[in-house]
This record gives structure tokens, sequence and C-alpha cells, in this order.
């Protein structure tokens, strides 16, 4: 069971909830910013389809990140 994040639509100001997908990936992406950061809110809003870019097309770029294989070193 996940802990719902909701977020401040940015047309309406009302309270929306994030899908879990989104705060997954805002998650690993920005890591050393909190949920309250503004590069956070912004990797939400933008994965959410506010800035113009299709929902459909954020969503294929997250589970592009989330089936990518892992990255191995060469050099140690």
């Amino acid at each position: 069971m996940t802990i719902p994040f909701f977020i401040e639509d940015p047309i309406t100001w009302k309270k929306i909830e994030v899908p879990y997908d989104i705060v997954q990936y805002c998650d690993m992406t920005t890591i050393d910013a909190d949920r309250e950061d503004l590069r956070y809110i912004d990797c939400v809003w933008m994965h959410m389809g506010y800035y113009g870019t299709p929902p459909h097309i954020m969503k294929a770029v997250r589970e592009e990140h989330f089936n990518a294989p892992p990255v191995r070193p060469v050099f140690k």
C-alpha cells in the first residue's frame, strides 16, 4: 500500500492526487530535492501534462526509464 501524494493543480490550485508512477519517477530523478521543492513540483507537473507535452508521451518516458537495463561501470 502506498501513501497518496497530493499536489496543487497549477490552473485551479485545487489539491489533486498524483499517480504513483509519477511520484516514483520524480523521486528517482530529483534525488536531492524534497517533495515541496519547485524542481520536484515541476517534475510532477511536467509528467502530468501541464506544460503541453501529452501525458502518453511522458508515460512512455517513465516506462523507458523504469525498463532500462542497469548501468554497469567498466572500471572500478
